[in-house]
């Protein structure tokens, strides 16, 4: 693994390769940003440069950059959620506090990963602060968080936090070209179009059936507003009745399409269909709609009823496109 494999977010990749190569050392930093935008990958890598014995790191042919490479470093330590559990538990710190007062096995630091850090319940997180507050002079800590709104600010606080975002239409191609030079050309189209910048979300419509099935349901809903029939966007939205998950999959999906449209006057599509799409949504309109889904999608988070915001939804969408 080496850092020229993350695309884009050059002021975080920068900051963690200079200080795994001679720069200043950080006790703790927090890898921040949606979701499938490399976070874990560079996590990954900053591990493997501070741990290397090579000149460059990470060199990527050192015994200590395989051990990284395989997850059989000794030296570090990896706290994710359990199979099956939803929160990253107290009794997972306890023990991870336990193990970073021993001293590295092989290397100078022992460095420790906490992946989507925002999952751990509040004894967890006060658990950790404990250590956070007062490390170990050897000890590094890498987590990540989907949404660092999620962690304690007593957490993030005592961390160097650095964003991860999305990258360039232009970026997005080029990576999913080389990484899928035999791909269709439309399954490519909606790749780019679903991730709208984010790398995993187009990996995963390239590789999961699921997804491209999400994204197909959600161009339907997008079709179904250009008719201005309160049916056809109610009938469009049925399959996710009482589907919470489902519905917020959705509803990213579908501002993905209408990010397209709003753009397409400015040949600036990735997606043919949002061309003709935007014969009937104006860009005016689709900037309601984004605002509509961000809306929606917060009040489902905040335990909004998933029925009742599914009716708002079809609803407002219908005097949107009435305006």
């Amino acid at each position: 693994m080496e850092f020229n494999r993350i695309i884009g977010n050059g002021n975080a990749v920068r900051t963690l390769q200079n200080a795994a190569n001679g720069g200043p050392l950080n006790h703790a930093y927090l890898l921040h940003g949606t979701k499938g935008t490399g976070k874990k990958t560079l996590a990954r890598i900053f591990a493997q440069a501070i741990l290397c014995r090579g000149e460059s790191c990470p060199c990527g042919s050192c015994s200590a950059c395989f051990k990284v490479e395989k997850g059989i470093h000794p030296d570090l330590l990896v706290v994710r959620q359990a199979d099956g559990k939803a929160n990253i538990l107290v009794e997972q710190v306890r023990s991870l506090r336990e193990q970073v007062y021993i001293r590295p096995n092989e290397a100078e630091h022992k460095v420790v990963i906490i992946e989507e850090s925002e999952s751990m319940n509040l004894p967890a997180a006060n658990a950790l602060l404990k250590v956070l507050e007062e490390p170990p002079s050897y000890v590094v800590f890498i987590l990540t968080a989907n949404n660092i709104d999620g962690l304690p600010e007593t957490i993030a606080s005592r961390c160097l936090c650095l964003e991860m975002q999305e990258v360039s239409p232009q970026e997005a191609e080029k990576w999913l070209l080389s990484h899928y030079p035999d791909g269709d050309a439309e399954m490519l189209e909606k790749a780019l179009c679903y991730g709208n910048g984010n790398l995993g979300r187009s990996v995963a419509y390239m590789e999961e059936e699921s997804c491209r099935e999400g994204f197909e349901r959600a161009l339907l809903v997008a079709r179904s507003l250009t008719t201005e029939r309160e049916y056809d966007i109610l009938e469009a939205l049925s399959p996710f009745d009482g589907d919470k998950d489902g519905f917020l999959r959705l509803l990213t999906d579908l501002d993905a399409v209408i990010a397209q449209v709003a753009i397409s006057s400015t040949g600036g599509a990735n997606l043919r269909e949002a061309t003709a799409l935007a014969q009937k949504i104006r860009p005016m309109q689709a900037v309601h709609i984004h605002e509509l889904v961000d809306e929606i999608r917060l009040k489902i988070l905040y335990n909004g009823n998933c029925g009742l915001m599914q009716n708002l939804f079809c609803a407002r969408l219908k005097t949107i496109m009435e305006r």
